[in-house]
């Protein structure tokens, strides 16, 4: 990596530019809730940013992809009813987000870009810039570096942070990240190379850390796309499935969505709302059959989504960060590195 691709800004110097950028967009970043909760949310102050944290349970996909997302008002006129689509164009800074936060809205982009192109997400993703944070400490449920999403990141964001003692060590990752230090002209100078092998070290340190856990995602992924994962261990694993929905919420790439009609005083308006793969009408049909009424079938459905080969074909990578999320919140113990065990092993002990 050649000197000019990163920069430096002197820690000092830190809510400074954060003002700057509060100034010409909403910053959304951890912070602390009520109660002690690290959640991302926008900040009113530099203050309340953190730059030292477990990932938040809610990754910050809900800022582009929000739990309730108005698409369409709907009205109706003296020629009938008169449709609107909603476009959210507000400027945006991600900050402090984490490499497989990073890969999720990386793949969640690319989702929704194919086949017929998602306007209200689309345009949302455009008008926000993602500073990344590097991960030189990877949280303690993490898998990450598994799934090639961690813990630096290598692609999928403007500006890439790093902690370099009394420096933070910027990476500009596209054309709008050099965009962004150029309007904070002063704050930051060229690095160097002996703080660009700094930021490497970390690097290294951190994958060292990690190197050992690991879900073997090819080969569970060369099982479940043959067909070599036995019924009788779906029926298994389903067994610890509380179908809470917890997995789906939480994941950075889960994207299943049901519509809902709103009354919004002389109309309505059309709403995307996330929904769970996992919950049992989920796939049911107006004529009222279900094709995945058993439990196990919805569990078998998610992982294929998840790791097969056909998948990874069409969305590139995985359909998992390695994040942890999902084993923070499951109910049981359908997380994904149990499961991925078990297809591999072909056996399952709850």
């Amino acid at each position: 990596m050649e000197p000019v691709t990163a920069q430096v800004l002197a820690k000092d110097r830190v809510g400074e530019w954060i003002e700057r950028l509060m100034a010409e967009a909403e910053v959304i970043a951890p912070v602390l809730a009520h109660g002690g909760d690290e959640v991302f949310a926008p900040i009113r102050s530099p203050g309340e940013v953190l730059w030292e944290f477990t990932n938040p349970v809610h990754p910050p996909k809900r800022f582009l992809l929000p739990q309730t997302d108005p698409v369409v008002a709907i009205r109706r006129g003296d020629n009938g009813y008169e449709l609107e689509a909603i476009v959210d164009e507000r400027r945006r800074v991600l900050l402090n987000v984490r490499s497989c936060d990073v890969a999720g809205l990386a793949f969640l982009q690319h989702v929704h870009a194919a086949d017929l192109p998602d306007r209200s997400y689309l345009e949302r993703a455009a008008a926000t810039t993602i500073v990344c944070l590097s991960c030189p400490d990877p949280c303690p449920l993490g898998f990450c570096i598994c799934s090639g999403a961690g813990p630096f990141a290598r692609e999928g964001y403007d500006l890439q942070l790093s902690d370099i003692g009394d420096l933070l060590l910027a990476e500009i990752g596209s054309e709008r990240g050099g965009e962004l230090l150029a309007a904070t002209d002063g704050f930051f100078r060229p690095a160097t190379l002996a703080e660009m092998a700094q930021r490497q070290q970390l690097e290294e340190k951190a994958k060292q850390l990690l190197s050992e856990q690991t879900c073997h995602f090819a080969s569970a992924m060369r099982r479940v796309s043959t067909g070599r994962v036995a019924e009788d261990l779906w029926r298994k694993m389903s067994d610890w499935c509380l179908e809470c929905g917890a997995c789906n919420f939480v994941c950075p790439t889960c994207f299943c969505f049901s519509v809902k009609d709103r009354h919004n005083g002389d109309g309505w308006l059309r709403c995307r709302t996330w929904d769970s793969c996992q919950y049992p009408a989920f796939t049911l049909e107006a004529s009222g059959h279900n094709p995945r009424e058993e439990r196990r079938d919805r569990i078998k459905r998610r992982f294929f989504h998840k790791v097969s080969a056909q998948y990874y074909q069409r969305d590139g990578m995985v359909g998992c960060v390695g994040c942890g999320r999902c084993v923070e919140v499951c109910l049981g113990t359908t997380d994904m590195p149990a499961v991925v065990a078990a297809i591999r092993k072909g056996e399952w002990h709850g």
